[in-house]
């Protein structure tokens, strides 16, 4: 799921503890694990942007330079 898809997912079950006040408990918890999840997709995509930039940023290493 992308972080928007759980970023929905965490909007319905907040919407869910309005509307079922006697199951809060559990639409809360699940509201917190799509919160979670998304923010775990968020810095999983951070942290490989870096890698993925500098995989094509610097020259390979078996070229040389002609200068």
């Amino acid at each position: 799921m992308s972080e928007n898809d759980c970023s929905t997912m965490e909007m319905y079950c907040l919407e869910r503890v309005r509307l079922e006040p006697l199951n809060r408990g559990k639409w809360i918890a699940q509201a917190e694990r799509w919160h979670e999840l998304a923010r775990a997709q968020n810095s999983w995509r951070l942290q490989k942007r870096p890698l993925q930039q500098s995989m094509h940023t610097e020259p390979m290493a078996t070229q040389r330079q002609q200068g």
